[in-house]
C-alpha cells in the first residue's frame, strides 16, 4: 500500500503532456479518493464534472487493441525512471531498517 501511496503523491510533479494525459491524472484523483469522506460534497462532484468535459473533448482513455511495438516503445520510454523509483524506494526502506531516517 505504501508503494501506491507515494505513486499516487509523486503525480502532481509529473506534467501531462496531453489530454488524455489530464483525464488520467483525474481519473487517478477520482478513483483513488472518492471513498474518503462524502463523495457529493466539493470538489468530487465538481472534478467529476470536469473529467466528463474533458472526456466529451478529448475521448476517453484508450482501451485495448494496443500494438506491440506501441507497448514496448512505452515501456523503453519509462524503464528508467521506473529502474530509479524501485532503487530510491528500496534504499529508503534499508535507510529505515538501519535506522537512518529521522522523523521531523
Amino acid at each position: 500500500m505504501t508503494g501506491a501511496l507515494k505513486l499516487q503523491d509523486s503525480i502532481p510533479d509529473i506534467a501531462a503532456t496531453s489530454f488524455i494525459g489530464i483525464i488520467a491524472k483525474l481519473e487517478m484523483i477520482v478513483g483513488a479518493d472518492r471513498d474518503i469522506g462524502d463523495p457529493t460534497d466539493f470538489p468530487w462532484p465538481h472534478i467529476a464534472s470536469v473529467l466528463r468535459d474533458l472526456k466529451v473533448i478529448a475521448g476517453g482513455l484508450p482501451v485495448g487493441n494496443r500494438s506491440r511495438a506501441k507497448t514496448r516503445s512505452d515501456i523503453a520510454r519509462h524503464w528508467e525512471s521506473a529502474v530509479k523509483l524501485v532503487a530510491a524506494l528500496e534504499e529508503e526502506g534499508a535507510a529505515e531498517f538501519r535506522g537512518d531516517v529521522t522523523v521531523s
